[in-house]
């Protein structure tokens, strides 16, 4: 066999083993890898007929293995021969690319299109409606990443992170609540404040609820993965929340504390979401690792984004002009390239 065939088809042995989830179940499997790899680096320029016919044996079972025992990723006798093939031309990543890019683009355009509205009398105006419009899409193409991505999973993965993309859609579809706000100038009325809060409240929960039915699958399982951390520090910051000074506002009291009780659990949720999927991301596989990292990691400005909400609501109500909304809006900006890049993790191990 040809230095140059044997070391295409350990590679293609090698990317097989790479897709199974539990690796520490196929090693022994490998053993003729390692001998035929050896071979070649002592410098023989072939290998027997004997060991590619180990080789091919090794593949087979790699390939039996995944297709009927493989626990989280879901394969077909085609869809794995598809996958293998694609990789080995090197062009597996290329549709998760341009699903990016088509996201990104339709943002864009839409956002332009709104901030064109005839009803937007100033350039700041036309400017919040852009950047809301253009990070709330971007937000929902986020899950629509994450969405298509599904078909390649087991149905306990698939349920988890359609929570996880059901929680990422709600927020950006309630981020709307932005330009249909300055397109209408709906701030004045003291109601608005808390409708445009509690769908983004739901949003929050789902995605908490799906970031821990993941962890848990992956073997997290303690009094993180559960409620009670969330009450626990809830508590005494709801009866701090009622006493931190504020400005006067036009909004009722009633109102005005709901809604900042309302940021305040919702910043909790992101926190204990950071920190369960920091303890998945050091048993969850290999192969897992980069979609689980990136997820942590949009954690951070979905933490930003909520702590600021809250720090102004208790300080000054629902004032959002100026320099304010614009230091939120490139909060939230962040935040949703950061989901944007774990749905594009996520949509790209389905195909890697």
């Amino acid at each position: 066999m040809q230095e140059s065939g044997a070391k295409e088809l350990i590679e293609r042995i090698v990317y097989t083993a790479s897709l199974v989830t539990h690796p520490e179940e196929v090693n022994a499997l490998l053993d003729p890898v390692r001998l035929a790899t050896a071979h070649l680096r002592d410098g023989q320029g072939s290998l027997s007929g004997t060991d590619r016919q180990k080789l091919l044996a090794t593949q087979r079972q790699l390939e039996e293995y995944l297709i009927t025992r493989e626990r989280l990723r879901s394969f077909t006798p085609e869809t794995l021969r598809i996958q293998i093939e694609q990789h080995m031309r090197g062009d597996a990543n290329r549709k998760s690319r341009l699903q990016v890019v088509g996201v990104v683009v339709v943002a864009i355009a839409l956002a332009a299109i709104a901030a064109s509205l005839p009803g937007l009398s100033s350039a700041q105006q036309r400017g919040l409606v852009f950047g809301a419009t253009a990070f709330s899409l971007i937000t929902v193409g986020a899950a629509w990443l994450f969405l298509t991505a599904l078909s390649s999973f087991k149905s306990e993965l698939r349920r988890a992170f359609i929570v996880i993309c059901a929680g990422v859609t709600v927020l950006g579809l309630s981020l709307l609540g932005q330009p249909i706000m300055e397109v209408f100038s709906l701030r004045q009325y003291p109601i608005v404040s808390l409708l445009y809060s509690v769908p983004i409240f739901i949003a929050a929960i789902l995605f908490h609820v799906g970031d821990t039915l993941y962890v848990r699958l992956v073997g997290v399982k303690n009094i993180w993965t559960s409620a009670w951390p969330i009450i626990i520090a809830g508590l005494p910051l709801t009866i701090v929340t009622f006493f931190v000074p504020h400005l006067p506002t036009r909004e009722p009291p009633f109102i005005f504390h709901l809604v900042a009780l309302i940021w305040l659990w919702m910043l909790l949720t992101p926190i204990a979401s950071a920190i369960i999927l920091r303890m998945a991301l050091r048993q969850v596989p290999e192969l897992y690792k980069p979609p689980v990292r990136h997820l942590f990691q949009a954690m951070f400005p979905i933490i930003a984004v909520v702590a600021y909400q809250y720090a102004l609501r208790i300080i000054a109500g629902p004032y959002m002009e100026g320099l304010v909304a614009y230091i939120l809006f490139g909060l939230v900006t962040v935040m949703g390239m950061a989901l944007l890049r774990a749905g594009y993790t996520f949509n790209k191990i389905s195909r890697y």
